[in-house]
């Protein structure tokens, strides 16, 4: 609002206002504040929600029944007081000993179930420094089933897209970690998982290394199996390739290689490497071979890479195939 459009305003108001005006504006604020005080000062009975902690849970165990978030719960107290619960200024909660040696228990359909009578707590237990007490809570009864906790270690695999600028690739394989984690949980559950997938990724045009964080898939039922883990770190290590090439000799497999001459004897071998690892590469790092079997009547032979050094990629063969001839 413009200064001018307050001062409008103001001039509006003045030749409106009065003494007699003000003051009766004063006894209404002064009797609604009265009125106010007045029905706050009585006692009412309402209902109001309570949060339900379960605590001390044996951590062999597993709670596989969906337990309540939340009771209803009715209470009298004044109406100061119901105001103060109703802004949430008090913290209240029921905690409940989520350990079977503290709870009773029933058989159903052949299985255990423990069990909490909520009415036990009326009258006990109060909100607000004693000023409002709990007359009845809904439900009467909360029910809890106890499984013991299965626990397995799985490994984690990397769901991604990789694609590099031209020249550009992997030094090695992305590292993940860590790449095993612990689910645990319901055993039914957790026996069906072979390993956990990371949410998908997608990395284009990659031209320098990345160290990220990844989300773990969750399953749909996360409240019945754990992850140790609810996300990795992974590591993709990129550098600038370049190419290179060696001549290496033919080495010749047969039964005996002193009678087989090939042609050509010697093979160009195509390589990429990363830039800094070039000067390192030497031909005597590669080694190629052909085999030559007895009886047989084809006029070349493939020629193979036996040994190439590990820092190397996308290695050709030039010519891939070699003619031979047989002495006798």
């Amino acid at each position: 609002m413009s200064k001018k459009t307050v001062v409008e305003f103001v001039d509006f108001l003045k030749p409106r206002l009065n003494r007699r005006s003000v003051a009766f504006l004063l006894c209404i604020l002064l009797s609604a504040l009265f009125w106010l005080l007045t029905s706050l000062s009585k006692e009412y009975v309402d209902e109001v929600i309570i949060p339900v902690e379960y605590e001390n849970l044996p951590e062999n165990l597993l709670i596989v029944n969906e337990p309540i978030a939340a009771v209803t719960a009715e209470v009298q107290g004044f109406g100061f007081d119901l105001l103060w619960h109703s802004l949430r200024l008090d913290k209240v909660q029921i905690t409940v000993p989520a350990n079977p040696s503290s709870l009773p228990s029933v058989k159903r359909g052949g299985e255990e179930i423990h069990f909490l009578l909520t009415q036990e707590r009326t009258g006990k237990m109060s909100i607000g420094d004693d000023q409002l007490v709990v007359l009845k809570i809904y439900p009467d009864t909360l029910f809890i089933k106890f499984k013991p906790l299965f626990i397995k270690t799985v490994p984690v695999k990397l769901d991604a897209d990789l694609s590099f600028a031209k020249q550009f690739g992997l030094i090695s394989s992305p590292v993940v970690d860590p790449d095993t984690i612990t689910v645990s949980g319901l055993q039914s559950e957790v026996e069906q998982i072979e390993f956990v997938a990371t949410e998908h990724q997608s990395w284009t045009d990659l031209r320098e290394s990345l160290t990220v964080e990844v989300p773990l898939n969750q399953i749909r039922n996360s409240r019945l199996v754990r992850y140790s883990h609810d996300q990795v770190q992974v590591a993709v290590n990129v550098t600038e390739f370049t190419e290179g090439s060696v001549s290496i000799p033919v080495n010749i497999n047969a039964h005996n290689p002193e009678s087989v001459k090939v042609y050509p004897s010697e093979v160009e071998v195509k390589y990429q490497v990363p830039l800094a690892d070039y000067d390192k590469i030497t031909p005597e790092m590669f080694r190629a071979s052909v085999q030559v079997e007895e009886n047989r009547n084809d006029q070349l032979l493939v020629v193979q890479l036996d040994e190439t050094p590990v820092q190397v990629r996308q290695t050709r063969v030039n010519p891939p195939h070699v003619e031979y001839i047989l002495q006798r």
